[in-house]
């Protein structure tokens, strides 16, 4: 499992990540698909791309399955996708030719091939690539070749001021983040206007869609997520631009916040990346705030301003930029015990054990006793949502027998729903008494 010949050939091994912080909603891959590398940095990036290389204000990243390069017959290289990544300073864009090679396209200008600080970036299967140009207020059109040159096409739209971001949906309808003209504009993919919607916006920064006619699509949804208000506010529209629901950094419990990207998974679950508190936040498909995750450093699953963010739906692979280099995470699980109610409980009632998923997972329940023996499994192995599953226990053993009073541990294990399950489990641990009969 390779990330774009390894986040674009130049990842570097970190170590693992210091002290006992250890989050488990994003994971690192395992060795066998990453050899090790899942972070680039500066000094890697240049052996690839020359000696005098370095980073300038990288900014947007997407992820795309070039039809040119899927093998249909199986599903076993939808992991083998090309990233490209904004390096806005340079006025360039940076990307993998399957696993051979990197190249770069673009310079600095407003002419053909050329870029005036361009920031977000969305492809299509069929190897359509739209940029943000945002200092030449444009969106630019390229085309993606089989032999991994680029060709310009043209520009979409006009009448742009600075525009920021930009998202295809899986019909290749084009939606655009007009900061400066306060509105969201969405394009056919033949370059015809379909709407625009500014009411309830101001300054929207960044975008991204997931519509119902997905392939890996879990829920049917259909909606836009947008970044907007000077970087400090998260919005849900349909995709006509009617607001369905918006959380402000306030609401989540942060001073301050400076939002730079977004990213929408199969599930619905939107992800945020926060220059200001290097972090990653999670919210699930109605916009409810789940986690944050990350912290400042250069360790695994820390960061250092954080900025494009990618999901590859099918895979669960995610591909974060930041202000000097790059990381490659699988979505994974994380959760906790919230408690058992009632506790002290009864033999002859039961209790409740209420367990937080911040991501959609399978929930296996065993119940130990004070001397570590297995005397009851919990229902079979079940998919639970994100947010709280309570599983009952009714107080009894295996053979149907209530239990004695007495200390006994709950052991459950949660695996995720999507590729990482095969490699990762989560195994949560807590106490309830039972008061007897």
């Amino acid at each position: 499992m390779r990330g774009s010949i390894l986040l674009l050939s130049a990842l570097v091994v970190t170590g693992a990540a210091a002290d006992s912080y250890h989050p488990s909603t994003l994971l690192v891959p395992p060795y066998r698909h990453t050899l090790g590398y899942n972070r680039a940095n500066r000094f890697y990036l240049s052996l690839y791309l020359g000696g005098s290389f370095k980073f300038q204000d990288p900014q947007g990243i997407t992820a795309v399955k070039f039809k040119v390069h899927d093998d249909t017959s199986t599903r076993t290289d939808d992991d083998d996708v090309t990233l490209f990544a904004v390096h806005s300073g340079a006025a360039e864009i940076i990307y993998n030719v399957q696993y051979k090679r990197l190249e770069r396209y673009g310079e600095k200008g407003a002419g053909q091939g050329q870029f005036s600080q361009p920031m977000g970036i969305a492809a299509t299967p069929n190897g359509d690539v739209y940029v943000a140009d945002a200092g030449n207020n444009r969106v630019v059109h390229l085309h993606y070749n089989e032999d991994g040159s680029i060709s310009w096409k043209g520009t979409v739209g006009s009448g742009f001021n600075h525009p920021t971001d930009v998202a295809v949906d899986s019909k290749g309808a084009i939606y655009v983040a007009d900061e400066g003209n306060n509105r969201v504009v969405v394009y056919n993919p033949d370059g015809s206007k379909r709407t625009e919607w500014g009411r309830n916006l101001f300054k929207p920064r960044a975008l991204a869609v997931i519509d119902r006619d997905a392939a890996s699509n879990l829920n049917n949804d259909n909606f836009v997520a947008v970044i907007d208000n000077r970087q400090k506010r998260i919005s849900m529209f349909d995709p006509y631009g009617d607001l369905k629901v918006r959380v402000t950094h306030k609401e989540m419990g942060y001073e301050e916040v400076r939002f730079a990207y977004v990213a929408i998974d199969r599930a619905g679950s939107v992800y945020i990346t926060d220059m200001h508190n290097h972090q990653v936040h999670k919210f699930d498909r109605h916009l409810h705030y789940i986690i944050s995750m990350g912290r400042e450093g250069s360790d695994d699953y820390e960061f250092y301003s954080p900025r494009g963010i990618v999901i590859n739906p099918p895979t669960g692979q995610v591909f974060i930029a930041e202000a000097e280099g790059g990381q490659y995470y699988w979505i994974g699980a994380d959760g906790f015990i919230a408690g058992c109610y009632p506790n002290p409980f009864e033999s002859d009632e039961g209790t409740t054990i209420s367990i937080y998923l911040t991501e959609t997972a399978t929930i296996s329940v065993e119940i130990y006793d004070a001397d570590d023996f297995l005397i009851r499994k919990l229902a079979p192995r079940h998919r639970y949502p994100i947010g709280e599953a309570l599983i009952a226990w009714d107080g009894r053993d295996e053979q149907g027998n209530r239990v004695e009073a007495g200390r006994y541990t709950i052991k459950a294990e949660l695996k995720p729903a999507n590729i990482s399950r095969r490699y990762f489990t989560k195994e949560l641990q807590a106490t309830v008494r039972c008061k007897g009969q």
